[in-house]
């Protein structure tokens, strides 16, 4: 595959890119993320072809129900069938390309276009077509379900969470996820049942910045002493009032974050093949009453030992690149929804583990509400960093942005890579190496 483009940027002149020499060992280019024609390569290379996450079987709990999102720019549709099977399909009439669903969510035997009338079964396929008779000896089949809404070429059920690819080939999900799945499975397997749902709807924001930008930032400890410090140390003043009592969701994680530039360095920071990584929690498990409650849960479903090695590893920020983040210590996931080279949307979930003290839940809530909501006090400090960064990255004498932080000190784990400690830019070095593969790939 040609790794060059062809770019505008450069002083509104026409240059030849090559994407491989935009990322070095320790550093990457400022074009990674303020390339237009960068960012549409990603369109097509990243979200185009990787295994995308759409959404949570939760979320379509009865036969009829669906939901809406996009995989890279496809606007898609999940649906759950009357036959209880979940489907993926292209959300596009196949006549003239309307959009079949246009709501968020919502339950349907069947769909109707509302442009022609064409009407699609839960599975995609074509149901009926308005004086079909009109296709006679066209070419067309308009009694063949095949000419329906179509499946996406490969989707992938994990435990509950859906993902798609565009491209029929590629590595399966097992392979593409590897390692970094521990993350992940460790969430599933602190649900009591071995059951997660999604409560509610989520928050959504749009960041003026690339949406890489953001994901450094999800590793990234060391930037909590300065953009969270005003509000950390508002955070550990509100603790107080709370002693000996069950304390508001978030507060814990939030009042972890005031001390020394340092103070994160004892976090585990490990990064996966492909992108993906995972960053130990570094605020206290849950504590109380409740707390046992749900630990016995745990030990009932797994056993002592399997518990313990359960719910002693714990984890804050889990990447699976390049489209989700899930903090597993605040029942949360990030899903990342690349609208422009400078506008990500991000959409917020808060989960519910089926079969936890109803305190778990509540927690989990008023965690999100504290760090994702419009008022929120957590989330607008990294909004304007991300959007500080982008700024200054305009600049054209802005060239290659550092990633030496602990450079060549990083310690093999298997196919993985561990941070010398939780300082480390590990997992940066990591996630744009596997853009750099993803964009050159033949």
């Amino acid at each position: 595959m040609d790794t060059k483009v062809t770019s505008s940027e450069h002083y509104g002149s026409q240059f030849d890119l090559d994407i491989g020499e935009l990322v070095e060992p320790n550093r990457i280019h400022r074009r990674v993320i303020t390339d237009p024609d960068v960012f549409e390569l990603e369109m097509d290379r990243i979200f185009g072809r990787s295994w995308i996450y759409v959404g949570h079987e939760s979320q379509i709990p009865q036969r009829g129900d669906y939901f809406t999102t996009q995989v890279g720019r496809q606007p898609v549709v999940m649906t759950r069938h009357e036959n209880g099977q979940i489907y993926v399909l292209e959300n596009r009439c196949p006549h003239k390309g309307a959009l079949v669903c246009p709501d968020r969510n919502g339950n349907a035997k069947r769909f109707m276009c509302m442009y022609h009338g064409w009407r699609f079964d839960g599975d995609g396929s074509l149901v009926s077509v308005p004086v079909h008779s009109g296709y006679d000896e066209t070419g067309f089949d308009a009694r063949d379900p095949k000419n329906g809404m179509r499946q996406l070429p490969r989707i992938h059920n994990h435990k509950g969470f859906i993902f798609a690819s565009l491209t029929a080939d590629g590595p399966d999900f097992d392979s593409w996820a590897g390692e970094g799945l521990r993350g992940l499975n460790n969430v599933i397997d602190r649900a009591p049942t071995g059951e997660l749902e999604v409560v509610g709807d989520c928050y959504r924001t749009i960041q003026n910045n690339n949406w890489k930008i953001f994901v450094d930032n999800m590793s990234d400890g060391m930037h909590t002493s300065f953009v969270h410090h005003q509000m950390a140390r508002a955070a550990q003043h509100t603790l107080e009032k709370f002693k000996g009592q069950a304390r508001p969701g978030g507060l814990d994680v939030a009042a972890q974050l005031a001390g020394e530039p340092d103070q994160m360095a004892k976090v585990d920071l490990v990064a996966h093949p492909h992108g993906h990584f995972d960053m130990a929690a570094f605020a206290p498990d849950l504590q109380g009453a409740d707390a046992e409650l749900y630990r016995t849960s745990i030990v009932a479903r797994h056993g002592e030992e399997r518990a313990n090695a359960v719910l002693e590893r714990n984890f804050h920020n889990v990447l699976m690149f390049p489209t989700i983040i899930m903090q597993a210590s605040l029942q949360q996931m990030r899903v990342i929804r690349p609208l422009s080279v400078d506008k990500t949307m991000l959409e917020i979930w808060v989960f519910r583990f089926k079969g936890v003290p109803e305190s778990f839940s509540r927690r989990a809530v008023m965690a999100g509400n504290f760090a994702n909501s419009p008022s929120n006090v957590v989330a607008a400090d990294d909004f304007e960093a991300y959007f500080r960064v982008h700024a200054g990255l305009k600049g054209p004498q802005s060239e290659w942005i550092s990633l030496h932080r602990e450079a060549n000190r990083d310690l093999p784990v298997g196919a993985s890579l561990r941070g010398l400690t939780g300082n480390s830019e590990v997992c940066m070095r990591n996630m744009y190496k596997a853009w750099r593969d993803y964009m050159t790939a033949k």
